[in-house]
């Protein structure tokens, strides 16, 4: 990332030397976890650095007088694809690692941690905006995450979204295509070609299961106190019922299908989505995102 300086490249004279008011960090978040036969065990944090340069570029232009840092990433993450292969920890830990880098960069006067992300695991994204609003009560400082807004975008099929990508529902990381599907696999074309395996035309599409109809039904009663979770249970449904489904195969949707031209649709719109959150951040509002599950957020804290 041209511009962007290396955190621990840095001497500590360097660090004293930025101006806190003026200093964005950067940082890839995500867990291990597999992919299907055809990408990398670790996708969801390729896909969410190459978000990170387009972050900084987009900073870069818009705010030239702010200077941006990027931290190593973060290979961390809950409720990962529950096969031999992933690596995941718990939500709870997940939100302390992050409160305790927040701690660290407060403490020195910095304000800004603006995050890169490409898991839709409920509780990891349920972690990731504990830490958010906490950090914001204990130190105003901002812990921004845009995918926990762009994941309710793309499963909940909001039409300006949709328009924007040009992508249709199965095709744009919703829940019949959830998981290194015809999404997935379109962004790595595009962030990371080289590390999609040569069998991902040869994949044959994992179609989702009825969904769970207890779940369901939990939904429709809660719908009437909360249209929000009622909706987001819909989701909850779905997941269940494939991640409990005994010839669950280890992705979601249809591989043979993605496009790096729809990899980079997905890429830029997700950009813009995340700038409008980072604006508001540097205009000193408060940032509050809901994501998927919020209403369950106690849920977190179950073993993972």
């Amino acid at each position: 990332m041209a511009g962007v300086i290396n955190y621990v490249r840095m001497s500590l004279p360097e660090i004293e030397a930025l101006d806190r008011e003026k200093t964005i960090f950067l940082m890839a978040v995500s867990p291990i976890e597999v992919h299907g036969p055809h990408l990398p065990l670790g996708t969801d944090v390729f896909v969410a650095e190459e978000l990170q340069r387009r972050y900084a570029a987009a900073l870069q232009k818009e705010f030239p007088d702010y200077t941006l840092v990027s931290l190593p990433s973060l290979y961390l993450g809950s409720d990962a694809l529950p096969l031999k292969g992933s690596l995941s920890v718990p939500a709870p830990l997940l939100r302390k690692v992050l409160l305790s880098y927040v701690k660290g960069l407060a403490s020195q006067g910095f304000r800004y941690l603006f995050l890169a992300d490409n898991h839709g695991g409920p509780r990891h994204q349920m972690a990731i905006e504990a830490a958010s609003r906490r950090a914001w009560r204990r130190y105003r400082f901002y812990l921004v995450d845009p995918f926990n807004h762009e994941f309710r975008l793309m499963v909940q099929h909001d039409p300006a979204f949709l328009k924007e990508t040009g992508l249709e529902p199965g095709s744009c990381g919703d829940d019949a295509d959830a998981h290194a599907g015809t999404n997935e696999t379109s962004l790595m074309l595009q962030a990371d070609p080289e590390q999609v395996r040569e069998n991902w035309r040869e994949v044959v599409p994992s179609l989702p299961p009825p969904p769970n109809k207890a779940v369901l039904l939990l939904g429709r009663i809660l719908g009437i106190f909360s249209s929000t979770l009622g909706k987001d249970i819909k989701h909850l449904a779905a997941t269940l019922a494939w991640v409990g489904d005994p010839q669950m195969k280890p992705y979601m949707g249809a591989p043979a299908r993605a496009a790096a031209e729809a990899g980079e649709a997905m890429l830029k719109a997700r950009t813009g989505v995340a700038m409008r959150f980072f604006r508001d951040a540097l205009a000193g509002k408060e940032i509050r995102i809901t994501p998927l599950l919020w209403g369950l957020r106690l849920l977190q804290n179950l073993p993972e």
